[in-house]
This record gives C-alpha cells, sequence and structure tokens, in this order.
C-alpha cells in the first residue's frame, strides 16, 4: 500500500465530504480501485488510527545500557 498525489481531479470517498481528493490510497490490486481522501478527511484519519496504534520507541544499537555504564566505574 502507498499513498500518492491524485493525478486526476476526484471526489473523497469519505461520506459526507464533498470536497475534491488531494490523496490516493494505492493498494496494487487488492482493491478494484484507489481509494481518494481530501487534506481534510486524511488528517482526521490519521489523528483517529493514532489512536489505536501508537508506535513504540526502538533501542538505539550504539547506546550502551546504563547496567553496563554502572559497572565500568
Amino acid at each position: 500500500m502507498q499513498i500518492e498525489k491524485c493525478k486526476h481531479p476526484t471526489k473523497c470517498d469519505f461520506v459526507g465530504c464533498s470536497n475534491l481528493a488531494d490523496y490516493q490510497l494505492s493498494t496494487k490490486g487488492l482493491l478494484k480501485r484507489e481509494l481518494a481522501f481530501c487534506e481534510k478527511c486524511l488528517r482526521e484519519m490519521y489523528v483517529e488510527i493514532g489512536k489505536l496504534q501508537v508506535p513504540k520507541a526502538v533501542e538505539a544499537p550504539f547506546k550502551i545500557k546504563k547496567r553496563l555504564r554502572k559497572e565500568e566505574r
């Protein structure tokens, strides 16, 4: 899946939104067509997804853990 700019003028696919779409979600054949979203609906969707799916921080491989730092002193 990837999100890209709309190449053709299309109406936003959200129910009740009458704006023209700025972005489209390409599913690479999983759906019959791309889903189109305007800027406002895409931002609202991003906020709602952020409430459900929170990314976790990754520990950097080059940082020395606190336990190792204390043993060296």
